[in-house]
């Protein structure tokens, strides 16, 4: 028997281009008109269990969303820390800290961002939260989560390498939807909105 897994990214904070993993910005106000209108699409979804990230990005979305229904917030589902390039844009992280970028271009997979978290912590974070879910009774579940978390949650169910993250667009104020299997996952929507049931 097949269950479903739902996947949404916060909604617009108006750090578009900058690295905001650990700062804890809020929602843009028009990051709060997409939930708003996302709402109506989430009303009619019956899930088991909702899960989210504790950032306020994700609280104020969870808020909106789901306003009757109890939300349970994970650590682990908190986006990756970029430590000192946080609020930054990638030509201003190049300018900053050049052979730091190339190192991270080279060996993506054994980087640490400065100040910050490691990808392979990152990584094996959200691979605890894809095996939770695997192993959970739910038939039925949503996530409210960051692009980074998602796309690394897609790799994990459709049995992808992490490397392969950074070839899902995971767009704000989004969701995608996996249907799960005991042998593994299909991707069965990816970027739908309030316009694209």
């Amino acid at each position: 028997m097949s269950r479903r897994l739902v996947m949404i990214r916060h909604g617009r904070t108006g750090f578009s281009g900058r690295y905001v993993g650990s700062s804890d910005v809020e929602l843009s106000p028009e990051g709060i008109r997409q939930m708003k209108n996302l709402r109506f699409v989430m009303n009619k979804q019956r899930p088991d269990t909702i899960l989210s990230s504790p950032m306020l990005r994700c609280r104020q979305s969870s808020e909106i969303l789901f306003s009757e229904t109890n939300v349970s917030y994970k650590n682990k589902l908190r986006e990756v820390d970029f430590g000192s390039w946080e609020r930054l844009t990638f030509q201003e992280i190049v300018e900053k800290d050049p052979d730091l970028v190339d190192s991270w271009s080279r060996h993506p997979l054994h980087f640490c961002f400065p100040n910050g978290e490691s990808v392979k912590h990152f990584i094996d974070r959200i691979r605890r939260v894809g095996e939770s879910i695997q192993k959970s009774s739910e038939t039925d579940i949503i996530v409210v989560s960051h692009g980074g978390v998602i796309r690394n949650l897609l790799c994990y169910f459709l049995k992808l390498d992490y490397s392969n993250a950074l070839l899902f667009q995971v767009q704000k104020g989004r969701f995608s939807t996996l249907e799960l299997f005991d042998t593994g996952a299909v991707l069965t929507g990816l970027n739908l909105g309030a316009d694209l049931e």
